[in-house]
């Protein structure tokens, strides 16, 4: 006799734990903007930035926590939001190999900055780990789903993303609009092209997928069918 799935709903923590912990780790690491009258909160962000001399001199973590620290309070806020929905949103898709992916993009972003702008001194912004993250969580999908209305909205998602970073990287100009967004610094398209193919090439480690997955576009027909 068929039985169904009665285990409850997986909580935010459990759902989406690399999310959060990254979230709440990047959100320390920019104190300073939070409370700007705490001194060792900028000395955090200065020592955590990507700084090309440092680098040279053998401060190789750099390369790894620039994209964890930022510009401005506008930067954060910006870079944090669409970093915490799009990982709350498909982390689970993307199953155990998540962390994975969010390392390989954030070293292709440093190691691109690092190897191709040498008129880059100094590099801030979690953006390109963003790319990444959204282009593998679409990957994900894809290889997921059967259903063409499905396949057609995701399909329309990746068509977006290419075009952003194609803009980006012809015309040096952030895809969407900064009049209303404060204090941005200088929009760096070469992160975000590195850290989506960063992460795209790290997609073959997110293959497996779990069947009693809830896709955020809909629910698949692996976790529709009871159990014998």
């Amino acid at each position: 006799m068929p039985r169904h799935n009665d285990s409850p709903p997986r909580s935010i923590l459990t759902a989406a734990p690399w999310t959060l912990a990254v979230g709440a780790l990047t959100l320390i690491l920019n104190v300073g903007f939070a409370v700007p009258s705490f001194g060792p909160g900028t000395r955090l962000i200065e020592v955590m930035q990507f700084d090309r001399e440092a680098i040279a001199a053998g401060e190789v973590w750099r390369v790894l926590t620039g994209n964890l620290v930022h510009w401005s309070a506008e930067h954060l806020w910006l870079d944090v939001g669409a970093f915490l929905v799009v990982g709350l949103l498909f982390e689970r898709s993307v199953g155990r190999n998540y962390p994975w992916l969010l390392l390989a993009s954030a070293s292709a972003v440093g190691i691109a900055i690092l190897l191709l702008r040498h008129d880059l001194s100094w590099y801030r912004g979690l953006s390109g780990v963003c790319s990444g993250q959204f282009a593998v969580a679409l990957v994900a999908e894809l290889r997921r789903t059967r259903d063409w209305r499905q396949i057609a909205l995701t399909g329309a998602a990746a068509l977006v993303l290419v075009l952003k970073i194609g803009y980006e990287c012809i015309t040096g100009q952030m895809f969407f609009g900064t009049e209303s967004l404060g204090e941005l610094g200088t929009p760096v398209p070469l992160a975000h092209l590195a850290g989506t193919l960063g992460a795209i090439a790290a997609s073959p480690l997110t293959r497996q997928i779990s069947s009693s997955t809830l896709s955020p576009f809909g629910r698949s027909k692996q976790a529709m069918t009871p159990s014998p």
